[in-house]
């Protein structure tokens, strides 16, 4: 199997977590619209690297190229999205709250994992700002939460449920 194939199999791979990703950068967008994001980008982004506008020399740059498609299209799909219903949880409605490149930089630290360059990289933005902005999403969302009634906590009981042992 050659090295683009092996990426577009990596790539096919990891669509659950560019899924979860566009939920979340969506923040209550819908999981159809989050979906038709995902593949839109990963459509362009194939007809990218067979095109070679974008040669990444390993699944992991391709799956940095795979953040920027996806954070790029949400950026301009979701400025007219309206926000999450009232039926979504709080934490939803907190990062709703957040700018789009605030909320694109806690994520990508945050759920992905990225490191900050690499995140810096995805955003477009350097690495200093990433650090500014990540500082400012926290605090925002950790401000909003303390604010709304914050995250509905639940008890030690009802947490442990599903540690305990049917005989």
């Amino acid at each position: 199997m050659s090295n683009y194939a092996d990426i577009l199999a990596e790539l096919s791979e990891a669509t659950p977590v560019f899924r979860r990703y566009a939920r979340a950068l969506g923040a209550g967008v819908g999981l159809v619209v989050a979906d038709g994001l995902v593949h839109s980008a990963l459509q362009g982004l194939g007809a990218r690297l067979r095109a070679r506008e974008v040669t990444p020399n390993d699944a992991e740059a391709a799956r940095i190229e795979a953040y920027k498609a996806i954070t790029s299209l949400a950026a301009h799909k979701y400025q007219v999205a309206s926000g999450p219903g009232p039926r979504h949880p709080p934490i939803v409605h907190g990062l709703a709250a957040l700018d789009f490149t605030d909320r694109a930089v806690l994520l990508l630290v945050s759920l992905e994992g990225f490191g900050y360059d690499a995140a810096a990289d995805i955003a477009g933005i350097s690495r200093e700002t990433v650090f500014m902005r990540l500082q400012r999403a926290r605090a925002l969302l950790a401000n909003w939460t303390a604010n709304s009634g914050g995250i509905p906590q639940v008890s030690a009981a009802r947490s442990s449920a599903h540690l305990r042992v049917v005989k």
